[in-house]
């Protein structure tokens, strides 16, 4: 009997200081909101530094060098968009221009092959940049979703009128 009641004080002793040291870690942080690649708390834009300092301490972990890995891959994956997609119109509007420009007669075939081909090779290049960039965005843009999850997320233990209680959030 006794070593019950020694095991069941050690468990009890084991919560409370889980709960201390969730308290301190994730409980007591403000919520955050991630837009894009911005972190946002109580909807104040925090600039990438002070957002890294949220993830400091996720359950006992450092995750701010995590956030500044995933936020860069994210914004990778944004700039491959927009790069290839404007790389991919430039390059059609070239080809087309030196279609019509050959075919006109304003401008020799010979020239009007040569920006035709760097026409097709500007789309070519802008759209494998552009598929390449779409699943690194959306790989990184999870990562740091979780991110946001894992931060958000609280256990509280406290005494209520019918004894212990826990309560989960996530």
């Amino acid at each position: 009997m006794k070593r019950h009641i020694l095991l069941l004080l050690l468990v009890f002793l084991g919560i409370n200081a889980m709960a201390q040291d969730l308290s301190t870690d994730v409980i007591d942080k403000k919520p955050i909101d991630i837009r894009g690649s911005r972190v946002y708390v109580e909807g104040n834009k925090l600039d990438k530094y002070s957002a890294a300092a949220c993830f400091s301490s996720i359950g006992g972990v450092d995750r701010s060098k995590e956030y500044l890995k995933y936020r860069k891959g994210y914004k990778t994956g944004i700039g491959l968009i927009a790069g290839g997609a404007s790389l991919a119109v430039v390059g059609f509007g070239a080809a087309l221009g030196g279609f019509v420009a050959s075919y006109f007669g304003d401008i020799s075939s010979e020239a009007g092959d040569a920006v035709m081909i760097t026409g097709y090779f500007s789309v070519m290049t802008g759209s494998l940049c552009f598929l390449a960039g779409i699943p690194t965005a959306c790989v990184y843009k999870a990562k740091l979703n979780r991110l946001e999850k894992d931060h958000n997320a609280s256990l509280s233990i406290g005494a209520s009128p019918g004894g212990l209680s826990m309560a989960i959030s996530f």
